[in-house]
């Protein structure tokens, strides 16, 4: 168990303060003062109870003795300063690591026993373990729904939500959801499936409640399809069978506040979330318009003239994303025809009114007239370059430019035998990377393999790292922050 640093350790160390170096720059060649520290890099992540070994190299101007120096290692929580944990004595860091997962400043502090002058360093350490952060994968084996967790330092977890819970989740999976992201409330991992959806802890995957209690009044099935959070943590909203329901997640000290009535109109909503910047939109399925939440009822945004009429749009939204203000859809018209948009969402004011509303700006509309477009099972946009629109197929997933409409490249380096079952960028600490599932069909048990792809700047697309058979034909992903 590690120690608790002594208040009398604190007390030198204020006193010091005038004579203390602190670098928090270059680590591979830090000057403190007659010293030079060499080794510490500027992050770490590593897993619970794994072994952590940093050697380190100094080096002094009249040369440098070991058994001159004393030595401090010790952490503590970002923003918590005032609870910190020692780690080691010794001059190089070589622990099994037993804090808690979360995210940490390390510090490191030499000292002169003679002028007790001291140096020190600080790096950033994130602690995980099996669940705590990385990539959650959905995937259905034999018509169940199965989990399988990749952490950041890519140890694999199969069957992760039947393991801690001696059952599977559901059966028919829809999707996996991270939610409740406010400053009060609690991140919660919400499964969705056929039966239902169950509410679990992030940090253990244990199951906590069925999702129909985060509801004043619960659609039955309560089957998310979609969920829409505003990129400040204001709010969010969940799509079920195209209806919308929205909870406040600001100025609320409740860790499970819960949803609102559904958002009263005559829409079905696509399952694509619109909602990045302050003011949620949708796409009505129902009605092939653009539409907003206006202090609860849905209403259609305003017609406009130009590439397309947001108002009117007699197309069905079959892939559909915003970054902030920005949009970029695929819709297929009656005829079966597919093509791209991109629009650009602006909120104005009527001052004679005191009110505000949404407005969707036409800005293109380009022809999909590639013959294999019908083929596409999924689609994919990142935050990166949301002109480039990347859709799977078969066995290859291809870049595409929404500006011209012109194939940028084409990726086909998976397993023979495997198609794409689903693609889907990162949003969270890595819009570069594209997370793929590929399977041979079948739904068994380890019939699926995962991809990380890393997209370069002309839209190609290259092999990060890939892990095979851990999962079933994979439905959605998630990130596990």
């Amino acid at each position: 168990m590690m120690k608790k640093i002594q208040l009398i350790i604190w007390s030198i160390l204020v006193l010091c303060v005038g004579a203390c170096t602190e670098d928090k720059g270059d680590y591979d060649y830090t000057p403190l003062n007659d010293l030079v520290v060499q080794g510490i890099e500027k992050d770490y992540t590593v897993e619970q109870f794994s072994s952590l070994k940093i050697p380190v190299t100094i080096t002094a101007k009249d040369g440098f003795s070991e058994d001159h120096y004393e030595y401090l290692w010790y952490i503590w929580r970002v923003n918590n300063a005032a609870d910190p944990d020692t780690l080691s004595f010794k001059k190089d860091l070589d622990i099994e690591v037993e804090s808690v997962t979360g995210e940490y400043t390390m510090r490191y502090i030499v000292t002169d026993k003679e002028t007790g002058v001291s140096y020190s360093v600080e790096t950033d350490l994130t602690i995980v373990n099996s669940y705590s952060k990385g990539l959650m994968v959905l995937s259905e084996v034999e018509g169940n729904a199965n989990v399988t967790f990749i952490n950041v330092v890519n140890t694999v977890t199969e069957d992760a939500y039947e393991k801690v819970n001696g059952e599977v989740a559901g059966r028919s999976p829809r999707g996996i959801f991270y939610t409740g992201e406010g400053e009060f409330t609690k991140g919660l991992v919400v499964i969705s499936t056929g039966d239902g959806s169950k509410v679990i802890e992030p940090t253990d995957f244990s199951y906590m409640m069925d999702f129909s209690e985060m509801f004043y009044f619960a659609p039955d099935p309560c089957v998310m399809e979609c969920l829409c959070k505003n990129m400040y943590g204001y709010n969010e909203y969940v799509i079920m069978s195209g209806r919308v329901y929205t909870r406040n997640l600001s100025f609320v000290e409740d860790m499970f506040v819960k949803y609102d009535p559904q958002v009263k109109g005559d829409y079905e909503a696509a399952p694509f979330s619109m909602y990045e910047s302050n003011d949620p939109f949708f796409y009505d399925q129902k009605g092939k318009r653009f539409i907003y939440d206006d202090y609860g009822k849905m209403i259609s945004v305003e017609s406009a003239s130009g590439a397309f009429n947001p108002a009117a749009m007699e197309a069905t939204m079959v892939y559909g994303v915003a970054f902030e203000d920005n949009v970029r859809a695929v819709m297929e018209d009656a005829d079966g025809h597919h093509f791209v948009i991109a629009a650009q969402k602006r909120v104005e004011y009527d001052d004679d009114f005191y009110n505000s509303y949404i407005r969707v700006i036409p800005i293109r509309k380009v022809d999909l007239n590639q013959t294999d477009i019908g083929e596409a099972t999924c689609f994919a946009v990142s935050s990166k370059d949301i002109d480039f629109l990347y859709y799977g197929y078969q066995n290859k997933i291809v870049c595409m430019s929404t500006v011209t409409g012109n194939v940028l490249a084409t990726y086909d380096g998976f397993e023979e035998g495997n198609k794409i079952d689903y693609i889907e960028f990162d949003r969270s600490e890595n819009p570069n990377r594209l997370y793929v599932g590929v399977s041979n069909g079948s739904g068994k048990a380890k019939s699926g393999s995962i991809y990380y792809l890393r997209m370069s700047s002309n839209g190609s697309l290259e092999e990060e790292n890939h892990f095979n058979n851990i999962c079933g034909r994979v439905v959605d992903f998630e990130y596990n922050k």
